[in-house]
């Protein structure tokens, strides 16, 4: 039995273009420490969220809880990575040029302190299109994971270091 990459979906050839390539590209620059901020191609410019505990609105809002969050020397978390699950098409939309998806599963987060969290996640995308051949744009991206151990571990680093 073969491996695949952690960023290709166990059912890739079932994704339809252009998700097929935004979503594993999305999640590739959203776990790089060094990011160039690519990740944020995948969201609307002013409208697109992403409620991760809270909402977090337009791409600069975006950027900032990400920076706040992921660094590679003052992180909480320095290193992080997504191991794609499948990714599941909800039926209708697409004709009005909107989608909307599911995707799962699993990741792993380095904090700053060297300790190392792993869960699952499920996160739901809907999509808009912006024009003909152009990529589809997340106004709504909703992570789920059971954040209680992460958040105690970053709780327990953050106060032995006072």
């Amino acid at each position: 039995m073969g491996s695949r990459d952690n960023y290709t979906f166990a059912n890739q050839s079932s994704i339809p273009s252009p998700l097929d390539k935004q979503l594993p590209a999305f999640f590739k620059s959203w776990d790089d420490p060094h990011s160039k901020n690519d990740y944020l191609n995948l969201f609307h410019p002013t409208e697109g969220q992403l409620v991760f505990g809270g909402t977090t609105t337009g791409r600069d809002a975006i950027r900032n809880f990400r920076d706040a969050m992921i660094h590679p020397e003052n992180g909480p978390v320095v290193d992080l990575e997504h191991t794609l699950g499948k990714c599941f098409v909800l039926a209708g939309g697409s004709e009005e040029g909107k989608q909307e998806v599911i995707v799962n599963g699993s990741l792993w987060y380095k904090l700053r302190n060297g300790r190392r969290i792993d869960c699952d996640f499920a996160s739901s995308i809907s999509f808009e299109g912006h024009g003909e051949g152009e990529d589809l744009l997340a106004k709504h991206y909703e992570v789920y994971l059971d954040a209680t151990e992460l958040m105690g571990a970053i709780k327990e680093m953050n106060e032995a270091q006072k």
